[in-house]
């Protein structure tokens, strides 16, 4: 079964509970087939602030953020953070014009090192959006900004102590909202309790109400650091899948049952510092992760039910550290954003199709995307590379937002490109007209 086929399978498996998910929104992080694919067209290649060429409108946020805005209907939906107070915002904007429909502070954070509060992306069902801050704040509004319920989940699971700060997004599947806690132990804590205060979980909650359904431990062998995990659950077989702490691990959806377990550092000495960033991707019946501090990837063959998963293929090379894979029509997609490389790879066996270079000053952070055969790469330094998909690698275009410290992924929806920076939104467009006053909203 091709991966297309087996992908809309699943996503209409997902949405029999909920509303039935749009090839036009963008409703999670990375998209309708939680790939980083689109099927949007008739997309530029190049954009121009100063001759604003392809930008049909910019909005000012008024405060910052490196989360990926979701899109649902004729509405955007982003987290953000005011660096002065650390105020905790979510936020709703209008796709046509960018002008902000509501805005509502849903609590404060507080300062982390390379980081901030409003990482996590938001996720919606058609129905309400999910907001997940740095600080474990974690509140649902429904699309007209109505308050629905709150959580404060380090009140009961205790400090998200990640190094870098908590950046996983949650996930929505089947009706439930799950959030992933991989943190390692505070090393200036002298409390002999610690290792329990500081456990790792998988939770499972109803977005309806934000109550607990269940919560699953999640123990890991891994030392100091490399407990600590920034990447989002997947699905994938029949479970949630958890790639951290030295561990791949898959949860039983209706109860948080861990199903099986692949440790990917065993037999070889523990590592005191293998933090993992990139998310995994699946395709087909393969899970593809990255090995953390990046430089290799391996793929594993989800297993039959009561079955382990085996190792597929292990290789090494230009391998992401941060940016998780992309894919589309049966090739992967995989940025190092160190090496400001992207290679294309084919998934079953993990061989090199291409490797492109690009002529970034600051390497990526943000994760590719894919649509309308082209793959769309931003770098931290606010540079834009689109490079044609396929098996024949080629440059086709490179604009630049003027910024620095860009971290979201590009969304593709329709015929329009949103790309975040820090502080400002842009929707990028050759078919669109330019929104009335809309340089510098």
């Amino acid at each position: 079964m091709s991966a297309k086929k087996w992908k809309a399978g699943l996503i209409a498996f997902t949405c029999v509970m909920v509303i039935a998910a749009s090839f036009a929104d963008w409703r999670n992080w990375r998209g309708p087939e939680y790939d980083g694919s689109s099927q949007a067209a008739n997309l530029p290649n190049e954009f121009s602030l100063d001759s604003k060429k392809n930008i049909a409108w910019m909005t000012e946020l008024d405060s910052e953020g490196s989360s990926t805005p979701i899109v649902l209907g004729d509405r955007l939906y982003l987290t953000a953070e005011t660096m002065g107070d650390h105020g905790l915002w979510a936020v709703c904007l209008d796709r046509k014009s960018g002008d902000i429909l509501w805005r509502k502070r849903v609590g404060t954070g507080r300062k982390t090192a390379r980081n901030n509060m409003a990482s996590p992306s938001p996720v919606s069902d058609g129905e309400r959006v999910c907001f997940l801050y740095g600080n474990g704040i974690l509140a649902a509004f429904d699309l007209e900004g109505n308050s629905l319920w709150k959580r404060e989940l380090e009140s009961k699971y205790n400090r998200f102590t990640q190094k870098f700060g908590y950046s996983s997004s949650p996930l929505l599947y089947n009706g439930q909202l799950y959030v992933s806690i991989m943190r390692w132990l505070p090393p200036k804590s002298n409390e002999p309790d610690k290792a329990e205060k500081y456990k790792s979980w998988l939770l499972a909650l109803d977005p309806h109400t934000g109550k607990t359904i269940w919560d699953a431990v999640r123990p890991t062998p891994a030392l100091k650091e490399s407990r600590d995990s920034y990447n989002t659950p997947v699905v994938g077989r029949r479970g949630i899948i958890l790639v951290g702490g030295e561990l791949v691990t898959s949860h039983d959806p209706r109860t948080g049952q861990e199903l099986w377990r692949y440790d990917y550092r065993a037999p070889k000495p523990r590592e005191t510092m293998w933090r993992i960033i990139s998310s995994p991707i699946v395709v087909d019946d393969l899970l593809i992760c990255a090995y953390p501090r990046g430089g290799r990837m391996f793929a594993l063959r989800l297993p039959a039910k009561g079955q382990q998963p085996k190792m597929v293929w292990d290789k090494d090379g230009h391998m992401p550290d941060v940016c998780t894979p992309a894919c589309e029509d049966g090739l992967l997609y995989v940025l190092d954003g160190r090496r400001k490389n992207l290679t294309c790879l084919e998934p079953e066996s993990g061989e090199q199709v291409w490797r492109e270079s690009m002529p970034s000053r600051t390497g990526f952070y943000a994760s590719p995307t894919v649509a309308d055969g082209k793959i769309y790469c931003l770098d931290r330094g606010g540079d834009v590379f689109v490079l044609a998909a396929g098996r024949q690698p080629a440059l086709l275009g490179h604009s630049s937002l003027g910024e620095k410290d860009c971290n979201a992924t590009i969304v593709p929806v329709d015929n329009v490109l949103y790309i975040r920076s820090p502080s400002r939104l842009f929707c990028v467009s050759s078919t669109l007209p330019r929104a009335e006053g809309a340089a510098g909203r």
